[in-house]
């Protein structure tokens, strides 16, 4: 797992939990900015590096090679533009995009998120509710490779780098733990496939997931790692479609599903499903157990003693 901070001082904390952000409503439309970029970088690579690479290439591996690309795409963009708009607009280093144990909470967050999405299908597959019906090459594992970074980089950037962290230095922890899951929540509705409880689901059970996660290290690559092995193994392996996006149909799995849309997710995948919210909460509620013990949740700022304690985090 990966190192963590001690709790109670500014110089040992990776984010400097508490601190005051400077120009904060800038970096918030700056770090929109940069999602919006993000997001259309990688549409123009992932149409333009499939049109090109298909004529030259097996479709296999132009496929592949296209996810790569894209994924190479947005990685780059979300980590040098974080980190530019950090330094130039809130006059600070960005050590939450960066620092030693970066690699290894970053292995960590993939561990776990494969692990959780892993147990979600055990539990279907004991329940008789998913069956494997064939293995082999799909576009689905290069399309999951592609959720995977791009939720992984792109997303947990904008919303837990962003926008948990400014509003954290207001709010408090709490306030702006609630705040962004439902948002982040509510936002899935604009995919095609999604449905209202599905995205309160989501809003309910990975945001706070993804959440704790950034409030346990101060940093976002053990988020970052949740979020890309769980969208990957979901999608690119076991053949789910991915927040009711309806762009995979299987991965390296072909597989059936059976039973009611309460217990498979239906339409939304299984992210809509009853197994994932015990999954998901109880790993987040742990997850908040711990951030909370080793002291790394902020109060309000109206409820804090006093500015020259600003930058020290929450005692409960």
């Amino acid at each position: 797992m990966a190192q963590h901070p001690r709790p109670l001082t500014v110089s040992a904390a990776p984010a400097a939990p508490g601190s005051r952000e400077r120009r904060s409503w800038l970096q918030g439309l700056a770090g929109a900015g940069l999602f919006l970029l993000t997001q259309t970088l990688i549409i123009v690579v992932a149409r333009g590096g499939t049109h090109l690479l298909t004529s030259v290439m097996p479709q296999p591996m132009a496929y592949l090679t296209t996810a790569l690309l894209v994924s190479a795409t947005c990685v780059i963009t979300v980590v040098a533009g974080y980190r530019l708009i950090v330094r130039r607009i809130g006059c600070r280093e960005a050590p939450e995009m960066g620092g030693p144990g970066a690699l290894r909470e970053l292995a960590a967050g993939l561990a776990l998120g494969g692990a959780l999405i892993c147990a979600v299908f055990a539990v279907l597959a004991l329940a008789g509710a998913y069956r494997i019906t064939g293995v082999g090459w799909s576009e689905g594992i290069a399309v999951g490779l592609i959720f995977g970074v791009v939720g992984g980089f792109n997303e947990e950037t904008m919303f837990r780098g962003f926008l948990q962290r400014l509003i954290e230095t207001r709010l408090g922890s709490w306030w702006a733990l609630g705040t962004i899951s439902v948002v982040f929540g509510l936002l899935h509705l604009t995919n095609s496939g999604a449905t209202l409880s599905g995205c309160l689901i989501i809003a309910l059970t990975a945001a706070p997931l993804l959440g704790a996660c950034y409030l346990l290290t101060r940093r976002l690559w053990l988020a970052i790692g949740v979020h890309a092995s769980w969208n990957f193994i979901q999608g690119g392996v076991f053949g789910s479609d991915v927040s009711g996006t309806g762009m995979i149909k299987r991965g390296l799995f072909e597989a059936t599903f059976h039973g009611p849309d309460w217990l498979t997710g239906g339409r939304m995948g299984v992210e809509g499903s009853v197994v994932t919210v015990v999954v998901c909460a109880t790993a987040a509620a742990v997850i908040l157990l711990m951030a909370r013990r080793r002291g790394m949740l902020l109060a309000p700022r109206w409820r804090r003693p006093a500015p020259a304690d600003d930058d020290v985090v929450e005692r409960r």
